[in-house]
């Protein structure tokens, strides 16, 4: 044992000892990877260092396959030494890694004599450069046998990765010339994807399509910019846009990604909170953007790919969830999300050293993007062929229905057409006890309605009366001192009438100042206008109130009118405001909308009956948990259309309940405290007015009716 110990200690000592390697080139057929035995690095975290002057400073050895800095503001110097074994007397170094933000290449003797040098940078056009390439690429003459020492500074602003082949130029440029091949292959079926999706969008008008395809354009600008060919055929003149790509096209491409899933999975309207955690990522990738605006693009760099791990992930969990629960739109999803994923893990993995550098982990990143591209847009075909399946199993089972009608009609023909004679007499006696019968049913369900609409003015008898006491106390208050200071003018006044001109005058006068000195007069005159005004503002106030009950009490109107919903609704609010429960906030944002032809009263009683239920499913969770109530009322114009909602905080509603919630007699009350007839007659009013009502809800979140209403 101690002697295997030794042994491995002296190999490993051995192994320092060796010291750099030479990158020998010996097949002129092949290119070689410079690994960690070949290469050595020095950190220069302020970038003072200078050449030749760091040809003396101390380089590090690289433990890994390929040198990877992550992302640093430092400059970093590589060190390579490499022979020339061939009969060709030139070579091309090649650094695989077109992100870099500038490259400067020396080639020494092994003398220390500088051969040759090149800077290549991208803040320089891309025709400036001597190979025309998105790598970085360095010409070096070496005769056969011959070695030379290739000293690299680099720095980026986005991760440092650098692989560095050497070859003769042949084989260098046929290896880089794959690599071109492939990526076309990629284009062409990236652009393949885009084109086809993008005429489907104009025949299906369906959003998701747009999402898609302006997904699938930010891929393929992504591996693009990746792999340097942006910069080479799409902005070669404008070196300056680099900088700013590096963060707005995975910006762009985050964006599109989240709008897709969330347009796809239609998560509005399967899920509000599954919605809003989307909408959050995408905000958490607006930060990056802010940052790359103001100049912070290594910080921005960071966020992005934060941003789009944990993105990443959280998608990953939610389309796993979704599938369990038999979403089928999901499952598609999740399958293409998921080969994507691991070719970004490849890719990851690769570039943190922990697999090795070779082709299979150098295409994955693009073969897993474009299989996510045809697998979406698959995803996208069954979506629409599952609708359209669904519209044919409709459209049959109606033709079905249809023509079991039409038999039945027939079968009752042939029977009415051999009994009409014999049964006429019958039949319009039938005919009368049902006309009857349907009359009593109207004069019913006529009684049903308006005891409904009896019940709901009498939950507002004690609102009006509380109301109007209010500003009625305030004038009865005022009006017995006003009586007293008007008695006390009067007096004043026929002191005045009481002048005996015939006497002596200042004597009387005196009198009356005295008078005047004792009530007080020039606080009977304030007090007098103090007590107008009380009585003014109390008259005001009952005025409107009483304005606001005639707005609201438009219900036997029969006339429809061009009114204003918001007047409407600070109506109603002012008639049921007592029923407000304590600790209770109203949160009141009405929008500037357009008048609105409807019957003014009907509108009034669907919205005081939704605000009534509300008010009620506050008041039983405020008992439950003492939390604050809070009742939220908005309107808006929406493409021609009035919207309303009215929210709660309350308990919300299963699905159970909510399905059930418009039939009529249905009532989660107790008995004796509802009909069940409330939203009944509220649906059928908004139907009279070709509008819809959509509720939303979910138990322990409480429940918004939202309203629409045409304009005309």
């Amino acid at each position: 044992m101690y002697k295997l110990i030794t042994i491995f200690l002296f190999s490993l000592f051995l192994i320092r000892a060796q010291g750099q390697q030479v990158t020998s080139v010996d097949d002129s057929k092949k290119t070689y990877l410079v690994t960690h035995t070949q290469i050595e690095y020095l950190e220069d975290q302020r970038g003072e260092y200078s050449f030749p002057a760091v040809t003396r400073l101390p380089f590090q050895s690289y433990r890994g396959q390929v040198p990877n800095f992550f992302i640093s503001h430092s400059v970093f110097w590589l060190r390579v030494r490499i022979r020339n074994n061939t009969d060709y007397p030139r070579l091309l170094v090649a650094l695989s890694h077109p992100t870099l933000d500038e490259v400067v290449f020396y080639a020494v003797k092994g003398d220390g004599t500088l051969i040759d040098s090149a800077v290549i940078s991208e803040k320089e056009p891309f025709g400036s450069r001597a190979n025309k390439n998105q790598n970085y690429l360095f010409n070096l003459n070496m005769a056969k046998g011959s070695e030379e020492t290739v000293y690299v500074k680099l720095y980026a602003s986005e991760q440092i990765l650098v692989p560095i082949e050497v070859g003769i130029i042949k084989s260098v440029q046929e290896r880089l010339a794959l690599k071109d091949l492939v990526f076309g292959l990629y284009t062409g079926l990236i652009l393949s994807m885009f084109l086809y999706n993008f005429f489907l969008l104009f025949s299906t008008r369906d959003k998701s399509y747009f999402y898609y395809v302006l997904y699938v354009l930010f891929v393929g600008l992504s591996q693009a910019m990746l792999q340097g060919y942006s910069f080479r055929f799409l902005w070669p003149n404008h070196p300056g846009i680099n900088g700013y790509a590096n963060v707005l096209i995975p910006f762009l491409n985050g964006i599109a990604a989240a709008e897709f899933i969330r347009h796809f999975l239609n998560l509005k309207q399967l899920s509000a909170k599954l919605n809003r955690r989307m909408l959050i990522i995408e905000l958490a990738y607006c930060v990056a953007f802010v940052l790359c605006i103001l100049q912070f693009r290594q910080e921005a760099q960071v966020v992005v790919q934060f941003v789009a791990a944990a993105g990443s992930a959280y998608v990953l969990v939610m389309l796993s969830n979704l599938s369990y629960r038999k979403i089928r739109v999901a499952k598609f999803l999740l399958l293409a999300w998921t080969v994507f994923l691991c070719s970004v893990i490849i890719f990851v993995l690769r570039n943190a050293g922990l697999l090795p550098y070779n082709d299979f982990t150098y295409y994955a990143l693009q073969v897993g993007s474009a299989a996510e591209a045809m697998l979406l847009s698959l995803a996208l075909a069954d979506k629409i062929n599952t609708y359209r399946r669904e519209e044919e199993l409709a459209r049959r089972e109606a033709l079905r229905i249809s023509l079991e009608n039409e038999q039945l009609i027939k079968e009752q023909n042939i029977v009415l057409e051999k009994e009409v004679s014999n049964r006429t007499e019958q039949l319009q006696h039938t005919n009368e006890e049902l006309k009857e019968a349907m009359s009593q049913i109207q004069h019913t369900q006529a009684k049903l309605v308006e005891n409904e609409k009896m019940a709901s003015l009498g939950q507002l008898t004690a609102g009006i009366a509380h109301e109007i006491n209010n500003p009625i106390n305030f004038v009865t208050s005022n009006i017995r001192p006003l009586e007293a200071d008007v008695t006390d003018l009067q007096q004043v006044i026929r002191k005045y009438e009481a002048l005996d001109l015939a006497k002596d005058l200042p004597p009387q006068l005196a009198d009356i100042e005295k008078y005047k000195t004792e009530i007080d007069l020039e606080y009977v005159y304030e007090e007098i206008g103090i007590l107008l005004s009380g009585i003014k503002e109390g008259a005001n106030r009952t005025s409107e109130i009483v304005k606001g009950l005639k707005s609201f009490a438009r219900v036997d109107e029969a006339n429809w009118k061009r009114v204003d919903i918001n007047e409407g609704i600070d109506s109603t609010l002012l008639l049921v405001k007592n029923t407000f429960p304590q600790n209770f906030q109203l949160v009141k944002e009405l929008g500037n909308l357009p008048l609105a032809e409807c019957e003014p009263g009907k509108i009034n009683q669907v919205i005081m009956n939704i605000i009534t239920n509300a008010v009620q499913a506050i008041e039983e969770r405020m008992r439950e948990d003492g939390n604050t109530g809070r009742l939220t009322i908005k309107t808006w114009e929406q493409g021609g259309t009035i919207k309303i909602s009215i929210g709660d905080n309350g308990k919300g509603m299963t699905e159970e309940v909510r399905s059930k919630i418009f039939d009529p007699f249905f009532t989660t009350k107790d008995v004796g405290a509802g009909t069940g007839l409330g939203l009944s007659i509220v649906q059928g009013i908004i139907e009279k007015h070709n509008g819809s009502i959509q509720v939303l809800t979910e138990p322990g979140s409480g429940t918004t009716f939202v309203i629409s209403l045409p304009v005309g």
